[in-house]
């Protein structure tokens, strides 16, 4: 199976420039534990996570506080794949990319998920 089979889309995204606040609005309001910062044209800029805006002030932007460690997959990457990243670079989240578009993105309870149902 690939990655795309169990991957979260679409996916919610934000801008670096936006404040903690805005963050921690838009995990609760979706239920997520990870949001991807992009630039303007769509590239990705870096990640940040629940964990990272419960930890820091509502007034901070998202660029003080975003991780550069991100792991992109391309789509029919396969879950074993990404598991393995993840493990290797001790990260719980994967973007999927499809044509330098972000389509979907997978958690390490994604993943823990799919091998306990096969």
């Amino acid at each position: 199976m690939t990655v795309d089979q169990i991957m979260m889309s679409p996916v919610v995204v934000t801008q670096a420039n936006k404040t903690v606040a805005h963050g921690k609005s838009l995990i609760e309001k979706k239920q997520i534990n990870a949001l991807p910062i992009l630039k303007m044209d769509g590239t990705i800029e870096g990640i940040v996570t629940s964990t990272d805006l419960l930890k820091s002030n509502d007034t901070d932007l998202l660029e003080t506080i975003k991780s550069d460690r991100v792991i992109v997959l391309p789509r029919n990457s396969g879950i074993k794949e990404a598991a393995k990243k993840m493990s290797a670079k001790k990260i719980h989240h994967i973007i999927v990319m499809d044509d330098g578009q972000v389509i979907g993105m997978i958690s390490s309870l994604d993943i823990v998920k799919f091998f306990a149902e096969h």
